[in-house]
């Protein structure tokens, strides 16, 4: 059952008086004029499309694809006026872009017969495949540093999962895990390539991690029972949260560049999940404040929480978030306002999943037939 927002705000305070309320998710007005999104089409002779990575420019990353089952994807670049341009797959039928940087170099990978291949697009289009060790299998370039670093994953030829640093000048490092574990992911990169973060973890419990200068992995919260590391923004501030006590609750955090934690408010005991981070450190999620229901939320750099009447994803650095209400694609502005966007021809939905400081926003929308294709939007 859907609150409404006088509801949420006299729920929100009766909980802690410290728990905001957004200005945007309770006395914004929602505009009349929705704005057209920019349709990022499928290639030629695929019938969907699907946006992972936006950059300040506008550009955008993702994937063109053909079939259900099985489906077969095809890496694509989109410029602002959505033309799609295809990604090279040298050796391979198949790939993803999964990310892009500010000099519009891509990263993702390309997927053989056997084996998936970390991949690397300059802005050209022009692709580099990694060298994979003897044995090594399903690696996949995750993130890109404006330095051209990328990070992912990888499996040891004993099936272990592992993350990798592949540098510009081809060196790969093996960035391993905390001693006695065995499994670890890359989560993310800073832009100057200086800071990647991770999660690792063994059978019992997991880590929040990340490696500095290419330096030794570090614990980013040694002292609690188990942490967990969701996403990091351009400037090495990383959000997740921990577990202090085993059996204990989970609280949002996040950890900034010298790695000191501080702790969002979160007035529940039940889980919460953070989607992204601004780089001014705005934090996007979604939690159980009033169980059943899955409440969208917003923390400001200080760590106050704002309840959001929607499914909220993105967020830039002045705190103007995006995400969908009503089945719309929609910004709350950090003056109050509301703009639910238009959606594409024939379509019913759609969802806004990033914004850039730039004002280039990126989501999905369905078309006719309910095939769904990327979308962008441009906010004035």
């Amino acid at each position: 059952m859907t609150r409404n927002g006088a509801t949420r705000r006299r729920r929100a305070c009766s909980l802690a008086a410290a728990l905001l309320v957004f200005a945007g998710a309770t006395t914004g007005t929602a505009q009349a004029d929705p704005l057209a999104p920019t349709d990022l089409a499928p290639l030629p002779g695929d019938d969907q499309s699907l946006a992972l990575a936006v950059n300040e420019a506008g550009t955008a990353v993702g994937t063109s694809s053909a079939g259900r089952d099985p489906r077969v994807d095809h890496p694509v670049r989109w410029d602002t006026a959505g033309h799609p341009t295809a990604l090279p797959t040298p050796g391979a039928a198949q790939g993803q872009a999964r990310a892009i940087n500010s000099q519009g170099v891509a990263a993702g990978y390309v997927l053989t017969p056997t084996i998936a291949i970390p991949a690397r697009w300059d802005a050209a289009g022009q692709a580099t495949l990694m060298s994979l060790p003897p044995g090594y299998h399903n690696a996949m370039g995750e993130k890109i540093s404006d330095t051209g670093v990328v990070v992912g994953e990888w499996q040891t030829p004993e099936g272990l999962q592992r993350p990798f640093r592949w540098d510009p000048n081809g060196q790969v490092t093996d960035l391993g895990t905390l001693p006695g574990d065995t499994w670890a992911i890359a989560t993310g990169i800073s832009a100057d390539g200086t800071i990647v973060s991770g999660q690792d973890s063994n059978p019992t419990k997991a880590h929040s991690v990340r490696w500095v200068n290419g330096g030794p992995i570090t614990d980013l919260a040694p002292t609690a029972w188990s942490s967990a590391n969701n996403v990091m923004n351009r400037n090495g501030t990383i959000a997740g949260h921990l577990t202090d006590v085993e059996h204990g609750n989970s609280a949002p955090v996040t950890w900034d560049r010298d790695g000191v934690v501080r702790r969002l408010q979160w007035p529940s005991p039940h889980p919460v999940w953070l989607n992204q981070v601004s780089p001014t450190g705005y934090v996007t999620g979604s939690g159980y404040l009033y169980p059943p229901d899955r409440d969208s939320v917003l923390w400001d750099p200080d760590g106050n929480v704002y309840l959001i009447d929607g499914d909220v994803a993105g967020v830039d650095s002045n705190g103007n978030a995006v995400g969908a209400s009503q089945n719309r694609a929609t910004v709350w502005y950090d003056n109050g306002n509301i703009v639910r966007f238009g959606l594409l021809p024939g379509g019913s939905y759609s969802k806004a999943e990033w914004i850039t400081d730039s004002g280039y926003v990126v989501g999905n929308a369905d078309t006719t037939g309910y095939k769904m294709h990327a979308v962008a939007w441009k906010l004035g």
